[in-house]
């Protein structure tokens, strides 16, 4: 039976906010964010090289959400397949499988799915207002990953290159630092 190994990035967003629509390519205003990706972008553009099916979202009250899905043997053979050459991201994959190995073990990565998931949550929308209390989210937008500066970064610009906010979301090391102002939340 296979298990499940989830990697999360959430991206708060307002309805309103000029520069989260500037990144996300979204209408102005859509609480549903049913136009999210519409306009050319610079995270539709990472979320594309990075192999998501941006076709298929998953719709929820105020957020979308975009999956890549991958199983463990899968991961092995790609990673054998792209080792030929020397490449920088080969390597961190490496690294984070080894960790994985090494906190579950080898059987339960064999056969696990893994599910790197890219959440986009609108806070102005009534169903979502409450994670805005919980998670503390004064500015926006604010993106959840695990290589995010302790896990949270506050106030993404519009101005970072497609470079910086790949490696936030997917691989660490970005030269991106917390803003604390962009756009403040009401």
């Amino acid at each position: 039976m296979p298990s499940f190994l989830y990697n999360w990035i959430r991206f708060w967003v307002l309805a309103g906010c000029p520069v989260c629509r500037k990144l996300l390519g979204y209408v102005e205003g859509d609480q549903d964010l049913k136009s999210i990706f519409q306009d050319d972008c610079k995270v539709k553009h990472i979320l594309e090289k990075q192999g998501f099916d941006l076709k298929e979202p998953h719709w929820g009250f105020g957020r979308v959400s975009f999956d890549r899905l991958r199983r463990g043997s899968q991961l092995r053979r790609d990673l054998a397949l792209r080792r030929s050459k020397p490449d920088y991201y080969v390597d961190l994959e490496t690294l984070r499988l080894i960790k994985i190995v090494q906190e579950y073990g080898v059987e339960y990565v064999r056969n696990a799915i893994f599910i790197d998931r890219f959440e986009v949550v609108n806070v102005s929308h009534p169903a979502n207002t409450p994670l805005m209390y919980r998670y503390q989210i004064r500015v926006v937008p604010t993106v959840m990953t695990p290589y995010a500066p302790q896990g949270i970064l506050r106030g993404l610009s519009a101005n970072e290159t497609e470079l910086e906010i790949e490696r936030l979301f997917f691989t660490g090391g970005s030269l991106i630092r917390p803003a604390q102002d962009v756009t403040r939340i009401g």
